[in-house]
């Protein structure tokens, strides 16, 4: 019986032969969150100037019109009327690094908790080619503790 108990207690020890897990962090939308990334999922066409991302077979509603419900007065809630669901091919997209944000440039500063903006401006802005990829143990289930944490590039497109 103590042997068993033993046991138990020492499997925690082992459980990091069991692999391991990635999640990736960026700016860039295009990056996917979970496992570890290939050129094939992403790359960087400097030539040309875009990402290639892969997209892969998805289900897309569509909506012939769309109404709103003001049955609950609080929330009124969007009804897709004429609901149609095509399946999307898996396929290779290439998109622009370059995105339009807004930029306040000039703020009223009277309530020092709340500047408020006074004037802004339309930027464009560019997402990293690179992203920081977290490799956590299996075991850890929480993703507290990474085992390593390095800023990868995004390989060039051949």
């Amino acid at each position: 019986m103590k042997l068993l108990i033993a046991l138990a207690l020492a499997l925690p020890m082992f459980a990091h032969a069991y692999g391991e897990t990635y999640r990736n962090m960026s700016e860039n939308p295009y990056v996917p969150q979970e496992g570890k990334v290939t050129a094939k999922q992403i790359c960087v066409d400097e030539k040309n100037e875009v990402f290639r991302v892969f997209v892969p077979q998805h289900n897309q509603e569509f909506c012939k019109s769309i109404r709103w419900d003001h049955s609950d007065s609080h929330y009124p809630k969007q009804v897709c009327v004429g609901r149609t669901v095509k399946v999307i091919p898996a396929q290779t997209v290439s998109v622009t690094p370059f995105y339009q944000t807004i930029v306040c440039t000039k703020y009223d500063r009277k309530d020092s908790t709340r500047p408020t903006c006074l004037k802004s401006e339309v930027q464009t802005a560019q997402y990293p080619a690179s992203y920081i990829q977290y490799t956590y143990e299996a075991a850890d289930w929480r993703k507290e503790r990474p085992l390593s944490i390095k800023e990868i590039q995004i390989e060039d497109c051949k």
